[in-house]
């Protein structure tokens, strides 16, 4: 068993979160107004406590620290973790999970992340409405790829260029070995922010990440897709609908869809 410290910060930045990484955080989870960095209690010195709040002090991020619990963590994510499965189309599952021969996409995710699998509401919901998509040499960009079951997906949809990209360190090496455990090739994953990329243009978008980097990067999205490009954007609550919808409109986008699962939605755009 490790033992584990979690540090809230109120703040969802991408760029103060990828500092925090390279001090030798083991994973964040982010929520809807902040996030959650966990660190091995090994690994907390003085000097570590003195650049964490340098840090968050440069982006005016306050943070609250609490010990937790001697756990076996991966043990209780295992006990914890459901497969997500999409009605005929699509099951999301680890590798401890028997094979699901009832549906036609079959997905094992083993996620390196102990504190965590993300908003099965959301994965769903993705899933769910990738499987209305037609993704036949379609150019796709996982944005926030996480363990990269979408732009796996994408792949097993016969889909053509894939990107897909994560701030974290561990998701993007994760991403890696979750491709090769489901035999998929040719999706260039990389550890990055959509502001290192290339001016590339991609048909198809899929971005299930957070309310705030939605917003903050609605541009750079639009940027990297031409004239009838379908975006799906997820991570989003109810009670944030219109900043969104309003947010994309700005940025070039229509509404073509929306679902709805539990407290959070799923939004299909095209850019006009």
């Amino acid at each position: 068993m490790e033992n584990y410290t979690k540090y809230t910060f109120n703040s969802t930045n991408e760029i103060l979160v990828a500092r925090l990484f390279a001090l030798g955080f083991d994973s964040f989870q982010e929520l809807e107004n902040s996030s959650e960095g966990y660190i091995l209690d090994d690994m907390i010195t003085e000097e570590l406590n003195a650049e964490v709040k340098s840090i968050a002090a440069n982006y005016e991020a306050d943070y609250t620290i609490e010990k937790l619990e001697n756990k076996n963590w991966n043990e209780i994510w295992e006990a914890n973790f459901e497969p997500v499965t999409v009605g005929s189309f699509c099951s999301v599952r680890a590798d401890f999970h028997d094979a699901d021969t009832s549906v036609d996409h079959d997905i094992i995710i083993n996620p390196k992340m102990a504190f965590g699998t993300g908003h099965h509401e959301t994965t769903y919901m993705m899933i769910d409405t990738m499987s209305e998509l037609d993704f036949a040499g379609k150019s796709v960009f996982d944005f926030g790829c996480g363990t990269a079951v979408l732009a796996v997906l994408a792949k097993r949809l016969g889909c053509g260029r894939t990107l897909a990209i994560d701030i974290e360190e561990e998701s993007a090496s994760n991403s890696v070995e979750n491709a090769e455990v489901n035999s998929v090739d040719g999706i260039d994953i990389r550890q990055a922010i959509i502001q290192d990329l290339d001016p590339e243009k991609f048909e198809i978008v899929l971005a299930n990440i957070n309310r705030q980097v939605l917003l903050d990067t609605a541009s750079m999205i639009a940027g990297h897709q031409d004239k009838g490009g379908i975006l799906l954007v997820s991570g989003v609550m109810l009670k944030d609908e219109q900043i969104v919808e309003d947010r994309f409109n700005e940025a070039g986008y229509q509404r073509h869809s929306i679902k709805n699962r539990g407290d959070w939605l799923c939004i299909r755009y095209s850019l006009k």
